[in-house]
């Protein structure tokens, strides 16, 4: 024998071998194997290798990728301490005033600190930091970055910054802290001076002009000898004139409660009066409309409540309850119950009074007021609460109205009771005097009216307040700033570094998991056969035969057969084959035993010489037809060259007994011949049929190896005309579609007898 062998010794005849029960087929449908589980395994099993290697690449660049995204930055902050009350040497002023501003003025601030002019100043510091020379955009860069925050009510605002360089961090902080103070406190102190030194300046001609009018103002007292004036400030303060009593005056009432002390009353005068009486009789025509609005829109609101109160309840809500209350539900659930038990033990009993249908009837009628009652109840509570939230509303805007009602009334019996006495005081004021030669009496004093006294008083009063202002200026500009540094920036520390280790844990261990989704989805796109149970349940038909090794582990003439343990487990696994076909097949009459695949590549030609040899050595008369026309592969294993063959006799070339070749093992081998399409076209029909009948007639059995089913034709034609078909499925290269959709074609062919052969299964599945 010049081909490989796959038996290690001959084995007898088996002609007379009592027939075998053949193997139920498995049921359509049926998955006994199919675990989607052991599947997974059996994937990652097949690929661990390319997972270990591509994972730890794929690992490795995101863990890289993720170590540097996430790198924890460094923090640093600073601390500016803003002062609730503006601090100043004259005292606090106004404390409600200014903690009232509190709020505004740290928002301000804050806004501030991050505005367009501060960061430009605090940049020429620091735009030689690899941070900032880094940024295409470093304004706003700073802009993002800087993080300025406060609590409410607090004294202190954080400027927060976080980067990768903790050096350059703390000088980023120190410089917008800088930039700060001086772009914004000390400009402030600066506008101050500069304000100090204007009112200094107004201060100083107005003082001179004073001077002045002061002296014009003596030299004329002095030549009338006297006009009753009291200097009040100094020789330039506005004079104070007092009136003086008359010879005989009957003493000035004591004021009684809300009215004016006589001496008052001849000083200010009756417009005083007459625009008071005027308010008040304003004050009493209007209030009262006013009120009789706000009594109207009373009774709207208090009817509104009343309505309200009154309010059905909406059905939505009783909707909403029935289907999502548990405990109405569960109660009506209940009612139901006993309901469809009372009326079925009624309908079910000749007497209706009967005890037990009365008991249930009374259970009904029970859970049915149990179910009325927490229905109710939770009618009620939702009610109330909505009734309240609404009423709530209508009571606040009630509550407003009336306290302006009241307060309307308050200063409407205020003006009743303060119109009668000013009217009366205005009665009881002195007649106005006589006017005098140089002109009319004012009516606070007894002097008459003259222009320069007026444009004096004037003057007198500026020059007053600017002296208020100067010295408040200068306390205000020597107090110390109400912003100031408390804290400057605070040594880098580098903070959730938790997050950067788990995000890296996580980016090396998705490389792993990418990769075996990758493998998982490969596999589960292409379907290939990855074990038995893949065969098995790809297929009705049964597995006839488990060959533990690929072709070329157990050929020698193909480079391999290199390991005696495999080439002695593929003979035994060969021999099992025959063993079945023979006992199963060939003791039943069947003749013909054609080995095809779906497609090509998948372990035929291999099988079909090893089922062949085996059967020829176990002393069946055997021939091997190689009926793959196209792509002829017995020749190699057989040793021989592919000559005068199959195509030459579907041509009418030669005789058959010419292109029989005869093995050293006893095996008679047809070789294809020289493809032609007049062969293919002959390869179909009478012809075919007949050269198989003449083929078959010397023999025991013929093995005929045939082309890929599902790609060509004639492998149809041959398959047909076949007792038996075995369908070859190699480990890795068969897709189970493929192998299903065979397998079906084969069925519909009804051909007598078919079975899978598995190629490449491991020595457990060989033992099956």
């Amino acid at each position: 024998m010049n081909g490989p062998s796959f038996a290690t010794h001959a084995a007898p005849a088996v002609h007379s071998a009592p027939p075998r029960a053949p193997r139920q087929a498995a049921r359509p449908g049926a998955k006994p194997d199919d675990n989607p589980a052991a599947r997974v395994l059996i994937y990652l099993r097949l690929h661990w290798l390319m997972i270990a290697f591509c994972g730890t690449l794929l690992g490795g660049a995101g863990a890289f990728v993720a170590w540097d995204l996430l790198a924890s930055k460094y923090e640093s902050t600073g601390i500016l301490k803003v002062s609730a009350v503006q601090a100043t040497i004259a005292g606090q002023g106004n404390q409600q005033q200014a903690k009232t501003d509190f709020v505004t003025y740290t928002k301000t601030t804050s806004a501030l600190i991050k505005s367009e002019f501060v960061l430009n100043a605090a940049l020429r510091d620091i735009k030689d930091l690899p941070t900032i020379k880094a940024q295409k955009e470093p304004l706003k860069y700073l802009d993002e970055e800087l993080v300025v925050s406060g609590q409410d009510g607090s004294e202190l605002i954080r400027i927060t910054f976080k980067g990768h360089a903790p050096d350059d961090a703390k000088k980023i902080v120190d410089a917008v802290q800088k930039a700060f103070i001086e772009q914004v406190v000390e400009r402030e102190v600066r506008d101050s001076r500069k304000l100090l030194g204007q009112v200094e300046e107004w201060y100083t001609n107005v003082k001179g002009k004073l001077a002045n009018r002061a002296t014009v103002k003596s030299g004329a007292t002095a030549k009338d000898g006297g006009n009753g004036l009291i200097p009040a400030g100094g020789a330039a303060g506005p004079a104070v004139p007092v009136a003086p009593a008359a010879p005989g005056a009957v003493p000035a009432p004591v004021p009684t409660a809300g009215m004016l002390p006589q001496v008052i009353l001849n000083r200010v005068g009756p417009d005083f009066f007459i625009n008071d009486i005027m308010k008040n009789r304003e004050k009493v025509d209007q209030l009262p409309l006013l009120i009789r609005d706000y009594e109207r829109q009373q009774k709207v609101l208090q009817d509104k409540l009343e309505a309200i109160q009154k309010a059905p309840t909406p059905k939505s809500i009783e909707d909403a309850i029935d289907r999502t209350d548990q405990d109405v539900q569960a109660a009506k659930y209940r009612m139901i119950q006993s309901y469809q038990l009372w009326k079925t033990r009624e309908d079910t009993s000749t007497n209706k009074n009967n005890p037990a249908v009365l008991e249930l009837k009374h259970a009904y009628e029970s859970d049915e007021a149990r179910w009325k009652e927490i229905r109710s109840e939770k009618l009620q509570t939702i009610e109330r609460e909505r009734r309240v939230r609404e009423a709530r509303e209508v009571a606040t805007e009630l509550e407003k109205i009336i306290q302006r009602i009241q307060s309307y009334q308050e200063q409407l019996d205020h003006a009743k009771e303060a119109l009668p006495r000013a009217m009366k005081q205005l009665m009881e004021l002195p007649a106005p005097p006589e006017k005098s030669a140089g002109g009319f009496l004012s009516r606070f004093d007894k002097e008459p009216y003259l222009p320069e006294n007026s444009d004096l008083e004037t003057v007198d009063s500026v020059f007053r307040r600017l002296i208020l202002q100067k010295e408040l200026l200068k306390l205000a500009v020597e107090s110390p700033p109400r912003v100031e540094i408390l804290q400057p920036a605070s040594v880098p520390t580098q903070k959730d570094t938790k997050k950067q280790i788990l995000g890296t844990a996580f980016a090396s261990i998705m490389g792993f998991v990418l990769m075996a989704l990758g493998v998982l989805g490969f596999e589960m796109m292409s379907k290939r056969v990855s074990s038995l149970a893949d065969v098995k349940t790809s297929s009705p038909a049964p597995v006839v035969g488990v060959i533990p090794c690929a072709p070329n582990d157990a050929t020698a003439s193909q480079g391999g057969g290199r390991d005696p343990v495999k080439r002695a487990a593929t003979n035994e696994a060969i021999d099992k084959l025959r063993a079945y076909v023979s006992q199963t097949w060939l003791s039943r009459g069947a003749t013909t035993i054609g080995v095809t695949s779906p497609i090509g590549d998948e372990g035929k030609a291999f099988t079909a010489f090893g089922l062949a040899s085996s059967l020829a050595q176990a002393g069946y008369k055997t021939l091997l037809v190689d009926f793959d026309l196209r792509e002829p592969a017995l020749h190699p294993y057989a040793g021989v060259p592919n000559g005068a063959g199959v195509c030459e006799l579907l041509r009418a070339e030669i005789d058959p007994r010419a292109a029989v070749q005869f093995l050293p093992s006893g095996l008679h081998m047809l070789p294809a011949g020289k493809w032609s399409d007049e062969a293919r076209k002959a390869a179909t029909g009478e012809k075919l049929e007949a050269l198989l009948a003449k083929l078959k007639e010397p023999y025991d059995c013929v093995v005929i190896h045939g082309h890929a089913l599902l790609t060509v034709a004639e492998s149809v034609e041959v398959a047909r005309r076949c007792e038996v078909v075995l369908m070859c499925a190699k480990y890795r290269e068969t897709a189970t579609p493929l192998l299903k959709r065979a397998a079906d074609r084969v069925a519909a062919m009804e051909i007598p007898y078919s079975g899978i052969v598995y190629i490449g299964a491991t020595e457990q599945e060989a033992l099956c």
